[in-house]
C-alpha cells in the first residue's frame, strides 16, 4: 500500500500523426490530437510503437516544433507531431530519420504475399519469397543481405534490427505493388521479364540452336533415370528397402556477405530439371523461337502468350505499364 501511496503520477505528452500513420491508430485517435499518458523518460520510439505504428514508417518527429531523433527522450508535457515519408516536401537530410536508401532496392517478402513477389518479380525486381520464412529468418535476410522487408505485420517491422522495411496498406497484391513502386519510387527501374517469377532468378534471351535437342531415340531422354553419371560421379544405386527417400534441397548461389542467410529453394521441392527445346510446344517454337527467354537458376522457358495481353492489361488498371 505504501509503493502505491508513493508512486509517481503518470506524465502526458500531446501526439498527433498524419495522413496513412493514423491507419495504426485506434479510430477515435485519427486526424486529431491527444494525449498519451507514460512512466519515466522513455523514447519517442518507444511510445510512437506503443501506439502501433511502426518506426518503418515514419520519417519524420517534431517535438515542440523541433527534429528530433527516434532517441529523443520524453519528460511530459511536450507536443509530438508524427510524419510519413514525404513525398512531394522536400526535407532536409539531417531531419529524416529513415536510412539512406539502398542503392539497389531488393526485397523480402513475408509469407502472406506471394502473389506480389511474382509481380515484383515480373517487373524485373529482386525479391525473395518462401512460404515458411519465420519472422527471424526474414529479419536476418534483410539485416544481412540489405533488402527491404515488405510485410503486413506490424510486430515484425516493430523490430529494431529491421531498419529498412515499410508495411503494405492495402490488401489487393496489384494495388500492394502500386504501393510499393510510389514509396520507394520504382518506376523508372522496371525492366519487365528479366526475373523469373518462379524462382527469382535472372532471364535472359534464349538461342534455341544451342538448347539441348535430344534424338528421336535418345535413351537418357527416354529413361532419365538411368542416365550415365558424369566423369568422376559414383554409379548410382538402388536404394535399400526402407531407405528414406533422398532429395536435393537446392543451392544456395553464391553471395557476397558470408554471414548472408543462403537464398535456396524450398527444400521440400526438388530442383525442377531445366528445360530443352523438345520441352517447348511445336507451335510455339515455330512462331515465337525468335523471342524465347529462360531462366538460368531453374530453367523455365517464358514466351509472349496469350495470357500477355490480360496481364498488361490488370496491371493498366494499377498505373503500371509494360
Amino acid at each position: 500500500m505504501a509503493s502505491l501511496l508513493h508512486r509517481s503520477p503518470q506524465s502526458t505528452c500531446e501526439f498527433r500523426f498524419y495522413e496513412e500513420l493514423g491507419d495504426f491508430l485506434a479510430p477515435a485517435r485519427r486526424k486529431r490530437s491527444f494525449l498519451h499518458a507514460f512512466d519515466g523518460t522513455p523514447s519517442v520510439k518507444d511510445r510512437i510503437e506503443s501506439l502501433g505504428v511502426p518506426h518503418t514508417e515514419v520519417d519524420l518527429i517534431l517535438v515542440d516544433g523541433e527534429p528530433v531523433p527516434f532517441s529523443h527522450r520524453l519528460t511530459g508535457g511536450e507536443r509530438v507531431a508524427v510524419y510519413p515519408m514525404f513525398e512531394r516536401f522536400e526535407l532536409g537530410e539531417a531531419n529524416r530519420l529513415r536510412p539512406a536508401p539502398l542503392r539497389e532496392p531488393r526485397f523480402v517478402l513475408d509469407v502472406h504475399l506471394g502473389r506480389l513477389a511474382s509481380y515484383l518479380r515480373l517487373l524485373g525486381f529482386d525479391a525473395l519469397y518462401r512460404n515458411d520464412y519465420e519472422d527471424d529468418e526474414l529479419e536476418r535476410i534483410s539485416r544481412a543481405q540489405h533488402r527491404i522487408l515488405l510485410s503486413r505485420d506490424t510486430g515484425l517491422l516493430k523490430r529494431s534490427a529491421v531498419t529498412h522495411g515499410a508495411f503494405l496498406h492495402a490488401t489487393d497484391p496489384r494495388r500492394q505493388l502500386r504501393e510499393v513502386l510510389d514509396r520507394f519510387q520504382l518506376d523508372s527501374r522496371i525492366a519487365p521479364f528479366t526475373r523469373c517469377a518462379r524462382c527469382n532468378g535472372k532471364v535472359e534471351a534464349l538461342d534455341m540452336m544451342s538448347m539441348a535437342q535430344p534424338d528421336e531415340h535418345d535413351p537418357d531422354r527416354d529413361h532419365p533415370d538411368e542416365r550415365d553419371p558424369p566423369p568422376g560421379e559414383p554409379e548410382r544405386r538402388d536404394p535399400d528397402p526402407g531407405e528414406p527417400e533422398r532429395r536435393d534441397p537446392g543451392r544456395a548461389p553464391p553471395t557476397g556477405d558470408p554471414d548472408s542467410p543462403p537464398e535456396i529453394r524450398d527444400p521440400s521441392r526438388p530442383r525442377p530439371e531445366k528445360q530443352g527445346r523438345n520441352d517447348v510446344p511445336a507451335n510455339v517454337l515455330s512462331g515465337h523461337g525468335a523471342t524465347l527467354s529462360g531462366c538460368g537458376d531453374c530453367g523455365q522457358i517464358y514466351w509472349p502468350g496469350s495470357h500477355l495481353a490480360r496481364l498488361r492489361q490488370r496491371l493498366a488498371e494499377v498505373g503500371v505499364s509494360i
